[in-house]
């Protein structure tokens, strides 16, 4: 019976086979019972259109656990994608997705760059971007930031909670900063607690946190990941004001 036991843990470390065994199916099930009048983007794991949509400045992207819909209001990451579509946050474009389709998340985040011959063009200032991933989602939040090093474009932050997957050890080398947040939970021996720098000269590891009393969704509230995420913009936000007042000094002084 021990022996069985072992089996199941070792297989269940595996996410792949917990997400073809469980994932799938409580997470179709959950997508059944979405909110009425959300439309085709909730069919397809996509939270309300921001309206904010052309001339992001900053953009976040969240992405929810494998068995979460992507407006879950208990979620932390929806809480904070909500909290970003405040008018205080007028330069922010957020947009919360499911894992499955972290490929519209990349889609979505490529159209906010100028376009060169029908690809973005890193040589022409585009949107900063803020990546927040949850369980399966933490795995998704640096495949995402792959596919824009592919693009040459940065990621100004990557945050995992929780984080469940089998390449989600690795920050790549077009993050500037990282960090992780896990709680010690019946999940805890699915999630990932120690990640790697895939470039140290280019990445800044900022927070390692294991968040005591937590569990597998509560972790995302955590006030630690929302204090992160505003500070970043925050900062952000003032160097862009430093620049373009920096660029008006210049211009009255060549007068």
């Amino acid at each position: 019976m021990k022996a069985e036991r072992y089996v199941g843990l070792a297989l269940c470390r595996n996410a792949i086979v917990c997400l073809l065994v469980f994932g799938l199916p409580i997470g179709w099930a959950g997508a059944q019972e979405r909110p009425k009048g959300l439309g085709a983007t909730a069919k397809a794991g996509v939270d309300h259109p921001d309206h904010r949509a052309e001339g992001c400045r900053i953009i976040f992207v969240g992405f929810v656990g494998a068995l979460d819909p992507p407006w879950d209001k208990y979620s932390g990451v929806v809480q904070l994608r909500d909290t970003l579509k405040q008018a205080q946050f007028r330069d922010v474009c957020a947009r919360t997705y499911s894992p499955f389709v972290w490929r519209l998340a990349r889609n979505w985040a490529l159209k906010q760059y100028p376009a060169h011959r029908g690809e973005p063009d890193p040589t022409v200032p585009g949107p900063q971007v803020i990546v927040v991933g949850h369980s399966l989602g933490g795995w998704m939040a640096l495949r995402f930031a792959r596919a824009l090093r592919k693009h040459n474009i940065p990621v100004e932050l990557t945050v995992q909670v929780d984080s469940v997957g089998i390449t989600d050890h690795t920050i790549p080398r077009n993050v500037k900063e990282g960090a992780i947040f896990y709680a010690d939970d019946a999940f805890s021996f699915l999630t990932t607690k120690n990640v790697r720098l895939e470039d140290p000269s280019r990445t800044r590891l900022v927070e390692d946190v294991h968040v005591d009393h937590a569990g597998h969704l509560s972790v995302t509230r955590d006030p630690r990941i929302r204090e992160l995420v505003i500070r970043t913009i925050e900062e952000l936000e003032g160097m862009e004001r430093e620049t373009h007042e920096g660029g008006r000094r210049s211009g009255r002084d060549d007068r």
